[in-house]
């Protein structure tokens, strides 16, 4: 992720990686090295853009209307052997938390109401819906032309999911926060088994997960944001229920459906 930010995307903020540094070089004491001599340990991303951003496929590949390959393809050709495990939330309540996330880093939190987040919301439907009267669903979850305010398309889990569940089958895992805030012990345990990792102590994993303490680096913009208002989350609710309804129909599991 930070090396096609710096390489290829031209993100200059960060620093640790070299304008012309190729992505061999930038692997290199990462940690499979490492590996080869602890064979127990597994490396790791969570980085949350994998799931769904292929961006500047449009400008490299101009003239199609589907992406045509996405990061479940390149993963899968590089490690066929991955486990994959996608955390699925509710698409209203992420689609705020993570409208709070990134206008916090352009310096407008102060100036986010709940009135404003209902006028975004309006808009960005209003120009996905526009979309869907020119372009297939597919497009318009993938593009990157009509991202406006917010990130409206990223909570159609079903436009991406297919593609890593089709590629890995048994070696994709899907989970919801939901479960996990409720029985986070149990969802972890899933999660080592599924990714191989011997099964820890269940005392101590209960101690570590009541002991800790949740982060969350939106609290004090949230603080001030208060709750959006009933009409904003009646208004998303509404939007996403059918692709909701896909989700939970092609997992096979009424939690996705997020009531």
């Amino acid at each position: 992720k930070q090396w096609y930010q710096r390489r290829v995307r031209g993100d200059y903020h960060i620093k640790t990686i070299g304008p012309k540094m190729p992505f061999r070089a930038f692997l290199a004491g990462l940690g499979s090295d490492r590996l080869l001599e602890k064979k127990h340990l597994r490396i790791t991303d969570g980085t949350p853009c994998t799931f769904f951003d292929i961006e500047g496929w449009e400008h490299r590949y101009p003239g199609l209307e589907d992406p045509p390959y996405t990061n479940a393809d390149l993963i899968h050709i590089v490690t066929p052997g991955a486990k994959i495990v996608v955390m699925f939330r509710n698409p209203t309540d992420r689609l705020l938390s993570n409208y709070l996330f990134f206008h916090r880093f352009r310096g407008k939190a102060k100036h986010l109401t709940p009135k404003t987040f209902h006028t975004v919301a309006q808009q960005v439907i209003n120009d996905f819906r526009q979309c869907l009267m020119e372009r297939k669903l597919r497009n318009c979850c993938f593009t990157d032309k009509h991202l406006g305010e917010a990130r409206l398309a990223l909570g159609i889990y079903i436009c991406f999911v297919t593609d890593w569940a089709t590629l890995f089958n048994d070696s994709f895992l899907a989970l919801t926060l939901n479960e996990y805030h409720s029985e986070p012990v149990k969802t972890l345990l899933k999660v080592y088994n599924h990714i191989g990792l011997s099964e820890p102590n269940v005392d101590e994993l209960t101690e570590f997960v009541t002991s800790s303490q949740i982060k969350n680096s939106n609290d004090k913009v949230k603080r001030s944001f208060g709750n959006m208002l009933p009409e904003t989350r009646e208004l998303l609710d509404d939007f996403y229920r059918p692709y909701n309804e896909a989700l939970a129909e092609y997992l096979g599991d009424s939690k996705y459906l997020f009531k």
